[in-house]
Protein backbone atom coordinates (compact mmCIF):
# COMPACT_ATOMS: atom_id res chain seq x y z
CA UNK A 1 0.00 0.00 0.00
CA UNK A 2 2.54 2.27 1.11
CA UNK A 3 4.36 2.05 -2.87
CA UNK A 4 0.93 2.47 -4.33
CA UNK A 5 0.40 5.94 -2.66
CA UNK A 6 3.98 6.88 -3.62
CA UNK A 7 3.57 5.82 -7.49
CA UNK A 8 0.19 8.26 -6.92
CA UNK A 9 1.47 10.89 -5.41
CA UNK A 10 4.25 11.12 -8.15
CA UNK A 11 1.68 10.93 -10.85
CA UNK A 12 -0.43 13.38 -9.09
CA UNK A 13 2.55 15.41 -9.07
CA UNK A 14 3.75 14.82 -12.88
CA UNK A 15 -0.03 15.40 -13.47
CA UNK A 16 0.01 19.02 -11.63
CA UNK A 17 3.58 20.20 -13.49
CA UNK A 18 2.27 19.13 -16.60
CA UNK A 19 -0.93 21.33 -16.28
CA UNK A 20 1.22 24.32 -15.24
CA UNK A 21 3.11 24.44 -18.24
CA UNK A 22 0.47 24.11 -21.12
CA UNK A 23 -1.37 26.86 -18.94
CA UNK A 24 2.17 28.87 -19.13
CA UNK A 25 2.40 28.25 -23.13
CA UNK A 26 -1.16 30.07 -22.86
CA UNK A 27 -0.07 33.59 -21.77
CA UNK A 28 1.21 36.57 -23.79
CA UNK A 29 2.73 39.15 -21.77
CA UNK A 30 4.50 42.53 -22.75
CA UNK A 31 4.34 46.20 -23.44
CA UNK A 32 0.59 46.88 -25.03
CA UNK A 33 0.37 49.18 -28.15
CA UNK A 34 -3.32 49.70 -28.69
CA UNK A 35 -4.48 48.94 -31.98
CA UNK A 36 -8.44 49.69 -31.75
CA UNK A 37 -10.93 49.54 -28.99
CA UNK A 38 -10.96 45.71 -29.30
CA UNK A 39 -7.16 45.17 -30.13
CA UNK A 40 -3.79 45.76 -28.60
CA UNK A 41 -0.23 44.12 -29.86
CA UNK A 42 2.13 42.57 -27.61
CA UNK A 43 5.47 42.03 -28.21
CA UNK A 44 4.66 41.42 -31.95
CA UNK A 45 1.65 39.59 -31.49
CA UNK A 46 -2.01 41.41 -31.67
CA UNK A 47 -4.09 39.95 -29.52
CA UNK A 48 -8.41 40.65 -29.72
CA UNK A 49 -9.97 40.92 -26.21
CA UNK A 50 -12.26 37.89 -25.67
CA UNK A 51 -16.13 38.67 -24.76
CA UNK A 52 -15.62 42.37 -25.70
CA UNK A 53 -17.51 44.40 -29.14
CA UNK A 54 -15.77 47.77 -28.99
CA UNK A 55 -16.91 49.81 -32.02
CA UNK A 56 -14.77 50.00 -34.94
CA UNK A 57 -12.35 53.13 -35.36
CA UNK A 58 -14.48 54.27 -38.07
CA UNK A 59 -17.85 53.87 -36.25
CA UNK A 60 -19.90 56.82 -35.51
CA UNK A 61 -22.93 56.66 -32.95
CA UNK A 62 -25.83 59.22 -32.81
CA UNK A 63 -25.64 62.09 -30.54
CA UNK A 64 -28.97 64.29 -30.16
CA UNK A 65 -29.09 65.14 -33.85
CA UNK A 66 -25.50 64.46 -34.68
CA UNK A 67 -22.98 61.99 -35.54
CA UNK A 68 -19.75 61.05 -33.71
CA UNK A 69 -16.83 58.68 -34.24
CA UNK A 70 -17.35 56.41 -30.90
CA UNK A 71 -15.50 54.31 -32.34
CA UNK A 72 -12.50 56.59 -31.93
CA UNK A 73 -13.96 56.96 -28.10
CA UNK A 74 -13.45 53.47 -27.33
CA UNK A 75 -10.09 52.98 -29.08
CA UNK A 76 -9.10 56.32 -26.58
CA UNK A 77 -10.53 54.55 -23.53
CA UNK A 78 -8.46 51.21 -24.37
CA UNK A 79 -5.35 53.71 -24.81
CA UNK A 80 -6.25 55.26 -21.59
CA UNK A 81 -6.39 51.81 -19.43
CA UNK A 82 -3.48 49.59 -21.42
CA UNK A 83 -1.62 51.67 -23.77
CA UNK A 84 2.55 51.46 -23.33
CA UNK A 85 1.39 49.29 -19.77
CA UNK A 86 3.23 45.62 -19.26
CA UNK A 87 0.03 43.37 -19.20
CA UNK A 88 -0.36 39.64 -19.47
CA UNK A 89 -2.68 38.21 -21.78
CA UNK A 90 -4.53 34.72 -20.66
CA UNK A 91 -5.30 33.18 -24.33
CA UNK A 92 -8.89 32.19 -24.06
CA UNK A 93 -10.07 30.59 -27.88
CA UNK A 94 -8.71 31.37 -31.27
CA UNK A 95 -10.92 33.48 -33.79
CA UNK A 96 -11.60 34.06 -37.58
CA UNK A 97 -8.04 33.56 -39.60
CA UNK A 98 -6.18 32.26 -36.14
CA UNK A 99 -7.10 35.36 -34.23
CA UNK A 100 -5.81 35.35 -30.26
CA UNK A 101 -8.61 35.62 -28.10
CA UNK A 102 -7.13 36.63 -24.54
CA UNK A 103 -8.44 38.13 -21.74
CA UNK A 104 -5.88 40.74 -20.70
CA UNK A 105 -4.93 42.00 -17.10
CA UNK A 106 -3.10 45.18 -16.04
CA UNK A 107 -1.83 43.63 -12.52
CA UNK A 108 -5.28 42.05 -11.35
CA UNK A 109 -7.17 44.53 -12.98
CA UNK A 110 -9.28 42.80 -15.66
CA UNK A 111 -9.11 45.57 -18.67
CA UNK A 112 -11.85 43.46 -20.86
CA UNK A 113 -14.00 43.93 -18.26
CA UNK A 114 -12.89 47.54 -17.36
CA UNK A 115 -13.71 48.41 -20.33
CA UNK A 116 -17.16 47.13 -20.54
CA UNK A 117 -17.81 48.86 -17.29
CA UNK A 118 -16.58 52.56 -18.71
CA UNK A 119 -19.51 51.65 -21.15
CA UNK A 120 -17.06 51.97 -24.50
CA UNK A 121 -17.88 48.22 -24.98
CA UNK A 122 -20.41 45.33 -25.18
CA UNK A 123 -20.57 42.09 -23.86
CA UNK A 124 -20.15 39.37 -26.49
CA UNK A 125 -23.27 37.61 -27.03
CA UNK A 126 -21.09 34.25 -27.21
CA UNK A 127 -19.76 34.46 -24.08
CA UNK A 128 -21.86 35.84 -20.92
CA UNK A 129 -19.08 36.42 -18.50
CA UNK A 130 -19.10 40.20 -18.87
CA UNK A 131 -22.88 40.74 -19.58
CA UNK A 132 -23.52 41.91 -15.92
CA UNK A 133 -20.80 44.38 -16.62
CA UNK A 134 -22.50 45.61 -19.44
CA UNK A 135 -26.14 45.80 -17.59
CA UNK A 136 -24.27 48.14 -15.13
CA UNK A 137 -22.95 50.37 -17.50
CA UNK A 138 -26.30 50.85 -18.79
CA UNK A 139 -28.11 51.20 -16.12
CA UNK A 140 -25.25 53.91 -15.46
CA UNK A 141 -25.88 55.18 -18.75
CA UNK A 142 -21.71 55.28 -19.19
CA UNK A 143 -20.39 55.46 -22.63
CA UNK A 144 -22.23 53.99 -25.44
CA UNK A 145 -25.14 54.11 -22.99
CA UNK A 146 -25.62 57.51 -22.37
CA UNK A 147 -28.92 59.25 -22.28
CA UNK A 148 -28.50 60.61 -25.99
CA UNK A 149 -25.86 58.61 -27.59
CA UNK A 150 -27.33 55.59 -29.80
CA UNK A 151 -24.59 53.23 -30.52
CA UNK A 152 -24.20 51.24 -33.91
CA UNK A 153 -26.45 48.82 -35.18
CA UNK A 154 -24.39 45.81 -35.33
CA UNK A 155 -27.37 43.21 -36.44
CA UNK A 156 -27.14 41.60 -39.80
CA UNK A 157 -29.40 43.07 -42.66
CA UNK A 158 -31.61 40.06 -44.13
Amino acid sequence: MTSFRRVSAILVALLVAAAGVGAAAQEIAGVAEVRSGSEIALGGKVVRLFGVEAPAPDDTCEFDQGQYRCGVVAWAELVRLADGRHLSCDVEARGEAGAVLATCYRGEQDLNEALILSGWAEARAEDGRYRADEEEARRARRGLWAERIRPPDRRQAP
